[in-house]
């Protein structure tokens, strides 16, 4: 795998980048791929409504086209907003935390639930 995984933060909140670029930590392994946590600073400083979502993708996806080395690019956003359009314009495989929490959920069990913060 050749470049760094992106994880994107589709809000402007750089307290949340900071908590997520914590949480990647031991995953940055010796000899590993780069994991780059980002901010879309132009994005609402948090996703609470679809109105927030909608702002954060146009944003987003200049970010994404602007960084064409990356190997992966990781959606650190509940709701995975603009995940869909992401996949058009990026040239790496586009991951979202919601789908794939749900994916590996639904790999393990038939009945899952959520617990959200809103």
């Amino acid at each position: 795998m050749k470049g760094p995984i992106l994880v994107i933060n589709p809000n402007s909140n750089p307290a949340v980048t900071a908590g997520l670029d914590a949480a990647m930590a031991p995953f940055r392994l010796q000899g590993g791929p780069a994991i780059t946590c980002l901010t879309v600073a132009e994005g609402p400083f948090g996703i609470e409504s679809q109105a927030d979502s909608d702002a954060a993708v146009a944003p987003m996806l200049e970010m994404i086209r602007a960084h064409t080395e990356a190997a992966a690019i990781v959606i650190a956003c509940y709701s995975d907003p603009g995940i869909d359009a992401a996949r058009e314009v990026a040239r790496a495989p586009v991951f979202g935390m919601q789908e794939s929490g749900f994916l590996t959920a639904m790999s393990r069990g038939d009945r899952i639930g959520v617990i959200a913060i809103s």
